[in-house]
């Protein structure tokens, strides 16, 4: 099976990808993606017309600083893109689930849990999408997955059709931030072209069985980045926190620091001790 990749990673690999230089794995996994991703298509068409013309016997002469302009064009044309899609999305809203309340496509959330109802609560998170028919994804360990599953089981979904159906995908995550992050994007990528009105995921954090795949800094990391990456799309992310198990340094840095909203037992609420990404990175990187 081909690993996913992100249209962004494409984007980045495009002129590694035509000069075949890349290892073959990466090479493939872009190739796939461009069989089913007209985007992209559209941007290896156009860095191959620009390589044709620069080719040419008769094309004029490129001026100095020309490349270094054209990438800082493209990648202006990239964030603009961006901007219009998280102002498009953040207009949008979809049910909470776990309270009455509506949040914003392209949000991330942090929820606490302690106990059983607890748990069952946040998962009413996923059972709101199912219904609205909307793709939805219940990432962790595989202990939360196998409970999150369960809890929807008894209150009568019909987990191995939804399966079947691709409207519910579980994902043991294994790897560490950057991979996590690049094949969530690839995820979210295909998802949209597949014509998804909004994804929900559900990821559950928690010292079950299960150890963290690459540290307390990594989880940390990875919330610090997801937050840009979740407002790219129609999709919002909760993480679940399990307050029993975790220690009080990613609770803190991982769970409050690196969520602009929390739901908490008044409802939706935006998180005052929310950091900026860079913020969070940039006293990692000196910890470490």
């Amino acid at each position: 099976m081909i690993t996913a990749i992100a249209c962004q990673d494409v984007w980045q690999e495009i002129s590694n990808y035509i000069d075949g230089i890349l290892d073959p794995e990466l090479h493939a996994r872009i190739a796939h993606h461009l069989s089913d991703c007209r985007p992209c298509t559209a941007v290896l068409e156009g860095a191959q017309n620009v390589i044709r013309l620069m080719g040419d016997e008769r094309a004029f002469q490129v001026p100095v600083g020309f490349s270094q302009r054209l990438y800082n064009r493209v990648q202006i044309e990239i964030e603009e893109e961006q901007r219009r899609m998280r102002e498009q999305y953040a207009s949008k809203l979809v049910p909470l689930g776990i309270t009455d309340q509506n949040v914003q496509l392209g949000s991330h959330l942090v929820y606490f849990w302690e106990n059983d109802e607890e748990f069952e609560r946040g998962v009413r998170f996923i059972e709101a999408g199912l219904r609205a028919r909307d793709l939805c994804i219940v990432q962790g360990h595989d202990e939360a997955i196998a409970r999150s599953l369960g809890v929807l089981r008894a209150h009568g979904f019909d987990i191995e059709k939804l399966v079947a159906q691709n409207r519910l995908i579980t994902v043991r995550r294994e790897h560490a931030a950057q991979r996590t992050l690049t094949d969530l994007a690839a995820a979210l990528d295909a998802s949209v072209r597949a014509g998804a009105p909004a994804i929900r995921i559900l990821g559950n954090l928690g010292f079950g069985r299960d150890p963290l795949p690459a540290g307390e800094n990594d989880v940390i990391e990875l919330e610090a980045r997801a937050t840009e990456v979740i407002a790219r799309y129609p999709c919002v992310l909760i993480c679940m926190y399990e307050v029993r198990t975790l220690p009080g340094r990613l609770m803190m840095k991982g769970g409050m620091e690196n969520h602009p909203l929390t739901v908490c037992s008044n409802g939706l609420c935006e998180n005052p001790h929310y950091r900026e990404a860079d913020g969070v990175l940039r006293q990692l990187k000196s910890v470490q």
